[in-house]
C-alpha cells in the first residue's frame, strides 16, 4: 500500500488519470479487481479533480465579476460625462450605451465626448 502511495503521489495529474481510466476500464471488463487502499486513493483524485474544477469555476467567476465591474463603471462614467456636457442621449443611444460589452469601445465613446457637441459625435 504504501509503495503505490509513493508512486501515485509521484505521477502528474495526467498520469493518474490516465492509470485511473485503465483501471476502471479493467474493472468493467471484470479483469481486475483493486484493494480497498486503491480504491481510495482513485476516489481521492476524483474528488481533488472536482475540487480543482470548482476552484477553477470560482476563478473564472472572479473575473468575469470583475471585468462586469469595469464595464459597469465605464458606462457609468461615459453617462456622467455626457451630464456634464449637456449632451442628452436618444433612447437609441442610451440602449447602445447600455448594451456595449467592448471595454475599448467605451473608451474610445469616453474619449470622444471631449469637444463632442452631439450624441452622434460622443459614439462614433
Amino acid at each position: 500500500m504504501v509503495y503505490f502511495q509513493l508512486i501515485w503521489d509521484g505521477l502528474r495529474k495526467p498520469m493518474q488519470q490516465a492509470l485511473e481510466a485503465l483501471v476502471m476500464e479493467r474493472q468493467i471488463e471484470g479483469a481486475a479487481t483493486l484493494p480497498p487502499f486503491v480504491q481510495r486513493l482513485i476516489d481521492r483524485g476524483k474528488l481533488e479533480g472536482m475540487r480543482e474544477g470548482k476552484l477553477e469555476g470560482v476563478r473564472e467567476g472572479k473575473l468575469e465579476g470583475v471585468r462586469e465591474g469595469k464595464l459597469e463603471g465605464k458606462k457609468e462614467t461615459l453617462l456622467r460625462l455626457l451630464a456634464r456636457a449637456g449632451i442628452v442621449l436618444a433612447e437609441d443611444e442610451s440602449a447602445r450605451v447600455q448594451a456595449c460589452s467592448d471595454i475599448a469601445t467605451l473608451d474610445r465613446w469616453i474619449e470622444n465626448v471631449l469637444g463632442a457637441k452631439t450624441a452622434t459625435e460622443v459614439l462614433s
